[in-house]
């Protein structure tokens, strides 16, 4: 006598709901770890090898600036965390709106309450550019304590700009002021580990998966 017995469909529901809601739970969950890179991310900018065989790094000098709040700041003000750097000044018209516009819509917004990192925006213009100045900017962007808008010295400005940070084209500019649509992502020990053109289409993922990847390394 034949087996009419019918198979159960228990495995072919199952498997039709992990690919309707499991599939993307796993995918959202590889997202958040910045798992698009395959490797540890790269340091930047020259390098030496001491007395000892040990590498030395390309590291960004320290700062003494005012925030748009009117307080002092240094270098160390941000210690033990990842930066996210960009020069601009408030009454540019082309490059800097969308540049900022480009980080508070994207890259801000997905690491705002993020206490690990901070944003630094530095003005190419602090002749016109004062705290007061700033912070009416910043409130623009809805920018909290996170995203800080730097201002002082002209001089120690463009030199972190040209030197410290390597901004492309910034050591060419004298006495005009220059334009730059360059993230700089700035790592805890303050090695540059990526520089983003906020034109590119895919630069914003990429930049989010570097800051991802580059979070995961203080996890190991």
């Amino acid at each position: 006598m034949a087996n009419t017995t019918k198979k159960s469909p228990t495995w072919k529901v199952l498997g039709i709901l992990f690919l309707l809601i499991g599939m993307p739970i796993l995918w959202v969950m590889l997202n958040k770890t910045g798992v698009h890179y395959s490797k540890k991310l790269p340091i930047y900018f020259e390098r030496e090898v001491d007395a000892k065989g040990d590498t030395i790094y390309h590291t960004v000098d320290d700062f003494k600036l005012v925030n748009q709040y009117g307080d002092s700041v240094t270098l160390d003000t941000y210690k033990d965390k990842i930066l996210l750097v960009s020069f601009f000044f408030t009454s540019c018209e082309t490059v800097c709106p969308k540049m900022n516009g480009y980080i508070g819509t994207h890259i801000y917004r997905e690491f705002a309450k993020d206490t690990n990192i901070r944003f630094l925006s530095f003005t190419v213009d602090p002749a016109n550019d004062s705290p007061a100045v700033l912070l009416k900017y910043a409130e623009s962007f809805y920018a909290n304590n996170h995203w800080q808008f730097l201002t002082g010295s002209k001089t120690q400005i463009y030199n972190l700009a040209a030197n410290s940070f390597k901004i492309p084209g910034a050591e060419d500019v004298h006495n005009g002021l220059f334009h730059s649509n360059k993230i700089v992502l700035v790592d805890k020990q303050k090695r540059v580990r990526g520089v983003f053109d906020t034109n590119g289409q895919n630069e914003k993922s990429f930049t989010i998966d570097a800051v991802r990847a580059l979070k995961l390394e203080y996890k190991k």
